[in-house]
């Protein structure tokens, strides 16, 4: 993918370029689902393990909205093929374990904890820059290091080509100092040509007020596109699938798609003379847990590889000048519950000039 002269044309740059899904294509693929209600698969859907708990699933929709209709037991978000967003304008309570946490939401799905004012930096980004454990400012990672009051645009399965493509839409809003946040864990499998959002998220950003009104209405759109033959995410893969899949991509395919990237990055960068902050967040993965110890220590030789690439080519290669990363501020019990984000409150950041020497 060449930098773009015509800047006009690079609006849609992630979704005209990023296409069809790809086995590998993303850490958020790891449940890819295909059923087929044809042939001899009809009795599969009634008869496999797997479909009868499908088939269960489906009776759970049809209860009562319950209790959820006060605090959803699901974060909501959608795309608008460009990028993934929350909710516009709302305030809606999601249960974490045994909290209630209050997400607050602006015109463009950005998530704030005080009311925004001129001062309020953007941060953008997905799920593990989002604070999806956290109800308070004080307690995201980046409040650390930055003073000023935060707004997210961050959302579950929304990668580096559609953060570009959020800043290119939105450009009148976006202010001359922002952050873009890259999760490791993740986002260097969707920098492949494959990743395609709407493979990945199954509802429309035009569905989330009715999905918020009508929780049920969420797993009911998870069955139907089980059955439908849709790809989305209903679970990713664990910490060894991830490992794995790490080992066998190939190093040469992940500094291209990064070199292209920040080709893109820069880009827009220039154009709109943007001073951005970059915040590398290490994947969850490269921690192995000590159960007896009940703490976290990182895999050398996971590390050894990721920084090959990440020293070279966000260091080395790069013109941006601000990069920091991520580390932990303790090892005990660093992941959220759904073991594949690290919990904000154990993260601080380092220059990633101090993280390459080491």
């Amino acid at each position: 993918m060449k930098p773009l002269l015509n800047f006009r044309s690079f609006t849609f740059l992630a979704a005209n370029n990023i296409s069809k899904a790809d086995a590998n294509s993303a850490a958020e693929n790891s449940f890819k689902t295909k059923q087929h209600l044809k042939g001899s698969n009809l009795s599969n859907l009634f008869f496999g393990i797997k479909n009868i708990l499908l088939i269960i699933f489906f009776l759970i929709l049809t209860i009562s909205h319950s209790k959820s209709k006060d605090c959803l037991d699901f974060l909501p978000f959608g795309h608008n093929d460009n990028y993934v967003q929350l909710p516009e304008e709302s305030e809606f309570c999601i249960k974490y374990g045994n909290q209630n946490l209050i997400f607050k939401t602006d015109k463009k799905g950005g998530r704030f904890f005080i009311k925004p004012n001129k001062k309020t930096i953007q941060v953008f980004g997905d799920s593990q820059i989002l604070g999806i454990d956290i109800q308070n400012q004080k307690d995201h990672f980046l409040s650390k290091s930055y003073s000023e009051d935060l707004i997210i645009y961050a959302a579950p399965n929304n990668g580096p080509y559609q953060v570009l493509n959020f800043i290119i839409i939105n450009q009148e809003k976006i202010k001359k100092k922002i952050i873009i946040g890259f999760n490791l864990s993740v986002d260097m499998f969707r920098l492949s040509p494959n990743y395609n959002i709407q493979n990945y998220v199954s509802i429309r950003e035009d569905q989330l007020d009715d999905i918020m009104k009508n929780p049920y209405k969420y797993r009911f759109n998870i069955l139907k596109n089980l059955i439908t033959n849709k790809f989305f995410t209903i679970s990713r893969k664990n910490q060894k699938d991830m490992q794995k899949l790490f080992e066998q991509t190939k190093i040469a395919d992940l500094k291209k798609n990064l070199n292209i990237y920040f080709d893109n990055l820069i880009e827009i960068k220039n154009k709109l003379n943007l001073d951005i902050d970059f915040i590398i967040t290490m994947p969850y993965w490269i921690y192995d847990e000590d159960e007896k110890l009940e703490k976290f220590k990182i895999n050398n030789n996971l590390e050894n590889k990721l920084k090959y690439i990440i020293c070279d080519n966000f260091f080395k290669n790069l013109k941006l000048e601000n990069f920091y990363i991520s580390i932990l501020k303790d090892e005990n019990q660093i992941l959220t519950l759904d073991k594949r984000h690290i919990k904000s409150k154990k993260l601080t950041l380092t220059t990633l000039n101090n993280y390459c020497k080491t």
